[in-house]
């Protein structure tokens, strides 16, 4: 089977979208070599990527036309069509128009832009909309990264429940090292982070909900904690660095910018935890890369992340600074926690087991071909 993929956010993307196209194409790759893949790309995306792994390289269709949008939109097709692809998939919301005898999968994140529409322009509002319905509509499967995405799905195109398929996202192949004490006591003195602090990973958005975070790190309780953001920016990070500076945060809130993708589990293992409050979360991939490296993860009771987190989270109300709180000091000074989040973690995690989820998706494709 020749398969083909969209590789925009593959070489392009250094968060979430990019993660998913990655480690996606990496487990096919490794539990499925006999199958033919190819992932189109523009050189805009590809030229300056730090994802040029040979083993994609050697499968990547590169196009030098003109307009990267313009090709995006239409001329992709051509490219797919001379390569003889069986089988198309569009990671990350959207895919062309190709020939009724090209089939075609595309992955479905989310649908933030209609759940938390304050949260985009009015014009990005529609953009998002109409390409994920179009898509839905010309998919042959859909793919849905949760139970959640699935039923906003459904709510929101009417499409047949029949046509989604739902496969979990699982983490990349760095999670699977381990991280001793030599290795975390380097990485302590490269960054100059503290000796103990709870982390938080993401964008600093509204929807993130970076901001209730900061003020449970104001409250009484928490002035002996401090904070770690690894983040690249957002919405609200100049409203972020303003309260920050207004409530004399400096010497205990600090960010990593750029982190290269493999040391974030590094920095997982030192924490004594993940903090992700997200007000609404298609998937939360954070939370599953916390819970691989047996860490307690203190996350939102709303949209998916009860469905990635089981048993093995502390659940809270992501308005309630108090809730937020109260969950930090809870993990900063439960001993017993450990040892009992680390057994939870490793159950929970087998419902992600990247095997078994590969083989789901690798059964889609052989179901339509």
């Amino acid at each position: 089977m020749i398969i083909g993929f969209d590789g925009k956010r593959l070489y392009d993307n250094k968060t979430g979208l990019g993660n998913y196209s990655r480690t996606l194409l990496h487990r096919l790759l490794n539990y499925f070599p006999d199958e033919t893949y190819k992932i189109f790309v523009h050189q805009k995306y590809f030229q300056d990527s730090p994802y040029k792994y040979p083993y994609f390289v050697q499968n990547t269709v590169i196009s030098d036309a003109f307009s990267s949008d313009l090709w995006r939109f239409k001329g992709v097709e051509d490219d797919i069509s001379e390569q003889n692809i069986q089988l198309y998939h569009g990671l990350s919301n959207e895919v062309p128009d190709l020939p009724e005898t090209i089939k075609k999968v595309v992955t479905i994140h989310d649908v933030i832009y209609h759940k938390l529409p304050k949260t985009f322009p009015f014009i990005d509002r529609q953009m998002y909309a109409y390409k994920t319905k179009k898509a839905c509509h010309i998919a042959d499967a859909i793919i849905a990264v949760s139970e959640q995405t699935k039923q906003d799905l459904i709510e929101l195109t009417k499409v047949p429940e029949e046509k989604i398929h739902v496969i979990y996202p699982t983490w990349n192949k760095e999670y699977e090292h381990e991280c001793t004490i030599i290795l975390k006591e380097e990485y302590f003195e490269r960054y100059g982070l503290p000796r103990d602090f709870v982390l938080y990973v993401g964008a600093l958005s509204k929807r993130k909900n970076f901001l209730r975070l900061l003020e449970a790190m104001t409250l009484p309780e928490n002035q002996d904690k401090h904070l770690v953001a690894v983040s690249n920016g957002g919405d609200e990070y100049e409203r972020a660095e303003e309260f920050i500076y207004n409530k004399h945060l400096e010497g205990r809130v600090f960010f990593l910018k750029n982190l290269p993708w493999y040391e974030l589990p590094i920095i997982y293992h030192m924490s004594q935890g993940l903090v992700y409050p997200s007000l609404y979360e298609g998937f939360g991939l954070p939370i599953l890369e916390a819970l691989r490296c047996g860490k307690p993860v203190i996350t939102s009771n709303l949209s998916s992340m009860p469905e990635v987190g089981g048993d093995a989270c502390i659940f809270i109300d992501p308005t309630n600074v108090e809730e937020i709180s109260a969950a930090i000091n809870f993990i900063y000074y439960n001993v017993d926690l450990a040892k009992e989040i680390q057994l939870k973690a490793m159950q929970q995690i087998q419902k992600f087991n990247p095997e078994k989820m590969t083989e789901k998706m690798m059964n889609v494709y052989r179901q339509l071909v």
